[in-house]
C-alpha cells in the first residue's frame, strides 16, 4: 500500500466532489483529497538533476582525452532516470484536507510525508484568491484556498479551478462555520496555547 492510499484512508474509494478533488463524509467531518503543488526547489532540482550527467562528461572532456560516444549516452541515461523518478514523485503527489468541528489537518503525500494540523476555533478568514507568483505575477485562473491562524496565512489548496476552490470551502463551511475575524476569541485561545506551554 503506497503513503498516498495510507494518507487517503487505507485505500478507501473516495467520490469526486468536482474536477479534481475526491472527498467522502467522515463520521464527524470530511475528507478531501486534491492535487499537491510542485514548489519550485523540487523542479529546479529535476532540472539540475536532468543536466548534471552532461556537466559530468564536459568535466571528462577537460581532464581526460575525449571520452567514447558511449559514455555520453550512459551519462545521459542515468540524468533521464533520475529526472523521471523526480517527476513521478510530483506527479503522484497529493494534499489531504481531514477536518472535523474541533481540528483541521492537512498533509501532504510524499516519500516522507508532510502534515499541519490547527484548532478550528483558533482559525479564521477561510477564502480564495487567484494564485500570485514569486514576482508578484497574477493567476486567475490558478486560485488557492487560504485560511488565517497564529503562524500566519496557511494556503490549503493550491492551482485549484474556481469550481474546485469553491467546492472545497462550500464542504469546510458545512463542518465548521469558519468567523472571518475573532479578536476575543483569538486573545483567549492565544492565552490558552501559552499556559499550555508552561
Amino acid at each position: 500500500m503506497t503513503c498516498a492510499n495510507i494518507l487517503a484512508g487505507k485505500g478507501a474509494m473516495l467520490d469526486t466532489l468536482v474536477g479534481r478533488l475526491k472527498w467522502e463524509r467522515t463520521e464527524d467531518g470530511i475528507r478531501v483529497e486534491m492535487p499537491g503543488p510542485a514548489e519550485f526547489a523540487e523542479l529546479l532540482a529535476i532540472v539540475i538533476l536532468a543536466g548534471l550527467p552532461f556537466v559530468v562528461y564536459g568535466l571528462l572532456r577537460i581532464f581526460i582525452e575525449p571520452a567514447p560516444g558511449w559514455v555520453i549516452a550512459v551519462l545521459g541515461g542515468v540524468g533521464l532516470l533520475l529526472a523521471a523518478s523526480g517527476v513521478m514523485n510530483l506527479v503522484g503527489r497529493k494534499r489531504l484536507l481531514i477536518m472535523n468541528p474541533a481540528a483541521l489537518t492537512v498533509t501532504t503525500s510524499e516519500s516522507c510525508a508532510r502534515s499541519r494540523t490547527e484548532l478550528t476555533r483558533a482559525v479564521r478568514n477561510l477564502r480564495s484568491n487567484p494564485r500570485i507568483s514569486l514576482r508578484g505575477n497574477e493567476y486567475p485562473e490558478q486560485i488557492q484556498v487560504e485560511i488565517d491562524g497564529f503562524g500566519g496565512t496557511w494556503t490549503i489548496g493550491s492551482r485549484l479551478t474556481e469550481a474546485e476552490a469553491a467546492a472545497l470551502i462550500s464542504k469546510m463551511m458545512e463542518v465548521y462555520a469558519f468567523p472571518e475575524w475573532r479578536p476575543m476569541i483569538n486573545a483567549v485561545v492565544s492565552k490558552e496555547s501559552s499556559s499550555l506551554r508552561g
